[in-house]
């Protein structure tokens, strides 16, 4: 698992003052100094958090993403995608609230691989472990942050889906290899994904669950949007319950808005449902959501329940392949890999054999 622990804190700080001080010209640049992780980094890569101080005594907080030098969690993951789309975005003027980026590297004199650096922006982010749902600050917010919270999110998510990805140069998101932008592609790869993942191995709940989709993918009409990708609550920063920063964008594609709307809902009812305790009060039904996206979209959210499934299929294939992964650091049992928190919802939500 790529974890700042695995790495010597001085010798990183000193590479990372040399690799600013290269990126201001070979003058003296910010020291950098009181590294630590987050606590939970991620396998799709490495976030280290940082401090630099310049000669006048200016302190600033910095983030540093690390590609992967361990473990490939993705099938065929670029580590570039996430910052391609958001520096379009941002450079684009879009109304997606975003951290300031600052330098892409892909020297391998530094890490040995890419990594680039973005502004820490201030504010909170919802655990995923425990998850925000069962302690913490969101479920100790009132009804009315909780509501706040809630069509913050939405609104940001609908900025993301109202950014004219053509103007800003994002036709490189599109993979018309795999079929029309949209579920075509996405089918097609997380079909891939699994068989990768599994190895020949079938899973009964998510083959059912293929099976499902194919069945009931819907044909898609209307003009795709920018796809966020991993669009739920845990991936923005929060400052008063409103969203300041939409970050992990490395799941960014082409699709319907649909695609992300169905991953925000699916997420909320795992949360919940799936682990059977209470949404917080505040937020909205999925029900007043779609009806307002449909109003912040221009037009119907449909299929949205499919979206949900399809969205559920991609987090138990990201979950196979996590348990693997995990399982061979021998962190837990082999078992997680069949059965979890998503196969379990999604055994429920299609009536299908719970998951063994």
């Amino acid at each position: 698992m790529p974890d700042i622990s695995q790495r010597d804190p001085e010798q990183v700080a000193a590479t990372l003052t040399r690799w600013l001080a290269a990126k201001t010209g070979g003058g003296p640049g910010p020291e950098v100094f009181d590294l630590k992780a987050p606590g939970s980094n991620g396998f799709s890569n490495e976030t280290i958090l940082c401090r630099t101080r310049s000669a006048d005594g200016d302190e600033q907080r910095l983030v540093v993403r690390v590609a992967p030098t361990k473990h490939l969690l993705f099938l065929d993951a670029e580590f570039s995608t996430q910052y391609r789309a958001m520096h379009a975005l941002a450079d684009g003027g879009s109304a997606v609230p975003l951290p300031r980026l600052g330098h892409y590297e892909e020297d391998p004199q530094y890490f040995g691989v890419p990594f680039f650096s973005m502004e820490h922006i201030e504010g909170q982010v919802p655990s995923d472990n425990i998850p925000y749902t069962m302690e913490g600050w969101v479920i100790e917010a009132t009804p009315e942050q909780q509501e706040r919270m809630w069509w913050s999110g939405i609104d940001a998510l609908a900025a993301v889906h109202r950014t004219d990805w053509r103007a800003l140069g994002l036709d490189w998101l599109d993979d018309p290899v795999r079929g029309k932008p949209g579920i075509v592609q996405q089918m097609s790869y997380y079909r891939d994904f699994l068989d990768w993942a599994t190895q020949g191995v079938k899973v009964p709940v998510i083959e059912s669950t293929w099976q499902w989709l194919v069945d009931h993918q819907p044909a898609e009409e209307g003009e795709v949007v920018i796809s966020w990708g991993d669009s739920r609550i845990g991936n923005i920063i929060w400052d008063d319950f409103r969203a300041a920063a939409v970050i992990d964008w490395e799941m960014a594609a082409l699709g319907q808005p649909e695609m992300d709307l169905g991953w925000w809902l699916y997420f909320d009812r795992q949360f919940s449902e799936g682990l059977g305790v209470p949404r917080p009060a505040g937020f909205g039904s999925h029900e007043d959501t779609i009806t307002r996206y449909s109003g912040l979209m221009g037009r119907e959210m449909k299929d949205i329940f499919f979206y949900e499934i399809f969205s559920g299929f991609r987090f138990a294939v990201v979950m196979y392949r996590l348990s693997k992964l995990v399982f061979a650091d021998q962190l837990m049992d082999d078992a997680m890999a069949t059965d979890n928190i998503a196969t379990q919802l999604l055994a429920k939500m299609l009536d299908l054999e719970p998951p063994t």
